[in-house]
Parts: structure tokens; sequence; C-alpha cells
């Protein structure tokens, strides 16, 4: 695919799912777009876009390859067992819930996983945890709590399983208890304005796919939307390192904390 071919096409994209393909790195969209353009369509551009005019399911397929819904139960275990040993027992100190915000939670895992989290930590009763992302097909999914299957559910314990969620013929469905404090949102990170005051932000191996300064500057926007002390959870193969770490202390583990810059510079 050439350059040109390759301009339009982002063009044409951006403009029927709205999702500004120049924010992330160029090298890995192009060739994740070459793949599936050949994949569906031989290769043949035109053909590719024609089809995608008038072929809802094509639609979908290509926003859900564009924003690259991957995610499981408690990715990362050792992450979410510091979370609960350490990160919301000193978040909890004094209050009965939080405000969370799991954004990008694709088919719903994470915000469940925080929602178990909290649950076991005493103060999901009286927590509320937005969950967010952009791909309408996979936040459809999230709302109902799946089906998900075996294969799916592989990271969490037994005794979780038995207590938050129930089997039906297709799958695994969480419960209404677990549902419950959960709202889920469309929500573009790039282009939407953002809730404030949350106590967590959960937006885990999404920033890797974006360039440098879209990432610094989504960063920036996190921080303004944490509560003061709030904390920011992200994924395990990912780091705030120079100017990124503006406003933030890292804590252990991928979580930071939202300090006063001058706190920070004091430390």
């Amino acid at each position: 695919m050439d350059d040109s071919t390759y301009a339009r096409l982002q063009d044409q994209l951006q403009r029927l799912l709205g999702l500004d393909l120049t924010a992330y790195k160029q090298q890995q969209m192009r060739r994740r777009i070459t793949t599936f353009v050949q994949r569906e369509a031989g290769g043949d551009t035109s053909a590719f876009l024609m089809q995608l005019q008038k072929d809802a399911a094509l639609l979908a397929a290509t926003r859900d390859m564009l924003t690259i819904n991957v995610t499981d139960f408690f990715r990362d275990e050792s992450q979410w067992d510091l979370l609960a040993r350490d990160i919301l027992p000193a978040l909890t100190v004094g209050r009965r819930g939080l405000r969370v915000w799991s954004a990008g939670c694709s088919r719903g895992q994470e915000p469940l996983s925080l929602a178990i989290a909290l649950d076991r930590a005493g103060v999901l009763a009286s927590s509320r945890i937005l969950a967010t992302d952009f791909d309408r097909e996979v936040l459809a999914k999230a709302k109902l709590g799946g089906p998900y299957s075996r294969e799916e559910m592989r990271g969490v314990p037994p005794a979780d399983l038995a207590t938050y969620f129930h089997e039906t013929p297709a799958g695994m469905t969480a419960t209404r208890r677990l549902l419950g404090p959960i709202r889920f949102a469309e929500v573009n990170l790039l282009r939407d304005q953002f809730e404030r005051s949350f106590d967590l932000i959960v937006c885990r191996n999404v920033m890797i796919y974006f360039e440098n300064h879209v990432k610094s500057d989504l960063v920036r926007r996190f921080r303004e939307a944490l509560a003061p002390e709030g904390l920011l959870f992200i994924g395990a193969t990912e780091a705030l390192l120079g100017s990124d770490l503006a406003g933030f202390q890292r804590v252990g583990g991928n979580f930071y904390r939202r300090v006063s810059e001058h706190r920070q510079n004091v430390a």
C-alpha cells in the first residue's frame, strides 16, 4: 500500500468511525490496516472502502481491529495483588466508597475485575465505577456482563467465579450485584471531555499504541481528572517517564499518585 493510498484510507476511516488514526504509532497502525484490507478485500483499498460504507458487520469488525480490544480478568496478576494489598487499603481509610474510572474497558473484564476488588475491600456497595470505551460493539457486551467463555474467565479464581457469576447456555454472566455500581459510556479518549474527581483511573495497555505527544497529553488530562492524591493505574509494559511524571509520584508497581508539582519537587 503506497503512501497516498494509505493517507486516503486513513481519511475515510476517520470520517466513517470518528477515530483519528494519526494519533497512533504509524508503523504499527499501517501494518495492522494493510493486513486487514488484504484479508477482507484482497488488498483492494477501493473495494474495501466501498464495502465498508454498506456493510455494518465489516464496519464493526474494522472498528474492533483499530481499537485493539485485548483484555483479561485480572490481567497481570501481580499488579492486582498490589492493588488489593496496598493501594485500596490506603485509598479507603475512613471512606465508604471510591470513584473509579476504567478507561478503555473493552468487553468488560477490567471494570468487573475492579468491582470484585472493591467488594473484597468492603466498599463496592458505596463505590461508583465508570467504564468507557470507544467501540460500541464491545460496550454492548460489557453492559450485559457477558456472556464470557470459560477461556475468557481463566483469570477469575474459582471462589469468585461462584460468587460473582452465573452460568448460562452461552457462557458465564456477571451478577447484578457486580454490575450494579458500574456505569458504561462511550468515550473517545482523544477527543471527549473527561469527568473529574476520580480516586482511581485505570488505563492499561492503551497508551502504548499512541504517538508520544498524544500519550503525554492524555497523561496530563488523566492527572486533571484525578482527585488530589488520586491514583493512575497503567499497564505492566507502560511507564511514566520524563515530563510525563510531572504532578505524579510512583508509589509502586504501575501505580502513580497525583501530587502537587511543588510537593513532588520537595520530595
